[in-house]
């Protein structure tokens, strides 16, 4: 792979159109990614998503090498399912959480999980692993509980599933925005929890999840002053490779939080209300850095090339090592060779 072939495989990007446009195929053409975000903006109903989703590998292996893409969704339950037709409904993990059990949970994952791979996504950004307990929260609706050991036995119910039908599990938001008031999508959000309210309330789910099967695992963007006062967990090499790889012993795809929210940005700029196109590069670069594998982006392809040419540009200077370069792009591929998505002789 050539270095920017290397730059591109770890990005995750959202994308236009709901059909193969002139401008996704000359980006897989050129710099395939490592995979796509669908959004609800991409989907009309089942037959044009399989259809979507076929098109896409099609294009993408017509690239090269190791050029399968990962295709993934936010199928949480509730509002957040981007997937409406041909997929089981699913209730909020709050209305399941209080009203159901893990098993019913874990029950409609399966059907969830096996009706997405039949229509070509081969990823879920869930489940959901945070503990929130106050209403006002805009993560409420998403979380199951506010007690800790009800929300792990649901995400272990639920990652189980997902694992047993061979839909990879991206289980969020690392280490805990439940411990944080406020929207990381706009803000800089500061959680105060204390090292032992961590360890007591936020990580055993996420443990839970790991342990079920999880194969990746989603950054959030808050600032968890116990681990690292300075920078977002998603920019944090303390919460990526001192907490989740050496405490946790991780050993799977790290996922950055959408690098397109305000709260990507560290330092003093982590308060605007955009990055721009400068600070986005930044922000891709200090997320590999930190020990992120795979970094997503929903903004427009300009700027997603833009990302490529600041993660090739970092790597070619020696601002970045090479080695955590190959070190993500490895675990990129290794994902996608343990689900078929790359052929075994094409790894490099």
């Amino acid at each position: 792979m050539t270095l920017r072939q290397k730059a591109a495989q770890v990005l995750l990007l959202g994308f236009e159109g709901t059909t193969l446009t002139s401008d996704t195929r000359l980006l897989l053409a050129d710099s395939p990614p490592g995979g796509f975000l669908i959004l609800a903006r991409n989907v009309t109903g089942a037959a044009q998503l399989r259809a979507l989703t076929a098109a896409l590998q099609v294009a993408a292996a017509a690239a090269g090498p190791a050029a399968g893409l990962l295709l993934a969704v936010d199928q949480e339950g509730g509002a957040v399912q981007r997937v409406r037709d041909g997929v089981p409904t699913v209730p909020a993990a709050r209305e399941l959480g209080d009203d159901s059990t893990p098993a019913e949970a874990a029950r409609l994952a399966a059907e969830t999980a096996d009706a997405l791979l039949k229509l070509g996504v081969n990823m879920n950004l869930a489940p959901v692993a945070d503990v929130v307990v106050e209403r006002e929260s805009f993560l409420y609706e998403r979380t199951y509980s506010g007690d800790s050991k009800r929300v792990a036995a649901f995400v272990a119910g639920v990652t189980e599933a997902y694992s047993r039908a061979a839909l990879i599990t991206a289980v969020k938001h690392f280490p805990g925005h439940g411990s944080a008031a406020g929207d990381t999508h706009g803000q800089a959000v500061i959680s105060e929890t204390t090292r032992a309210d961590f360890e007591s309330i936020h990580l055993p789910p996420f443990r839970a999840a790991f342990a079920a099967g999880a194969e990746a695992v989603m950054m959030a963007h808050i600032i968890a002053t116990a681990y690292d006062p300075d920078r977002p967990a998603s920019l944090s090499n303390s919460v990526i490779e001192g907490l989740l790889r050496a405490d946790l012993a991780f050993e799977g795809v790290v996922i950055s939080d959408d690098l397109e929210m305000a709260a990507a940005l560290d330092g003093s700029r982590a308060g605007t209300a955009s990055v721009d196109t400068a600070g986005l590069g930044e922000a891709s670069v200090s997320a590999l850095e930190a020990g992120c594998d795979l970094l997503i982006s929903t903004g427009p392809l300009a700027r997603q090339r833009a990302m490529v040419d600041a993660i090739a540009g970092a790597a070619a200077t020696g601002r970045l090592s090479l080695d955590r370069l190959d070190q993500a792009v490895l675990r990129v591929l290794e994902l996608k060779l343990r689900h078929g998505i790359v052929a075994q002789g094409d790894a490099p």
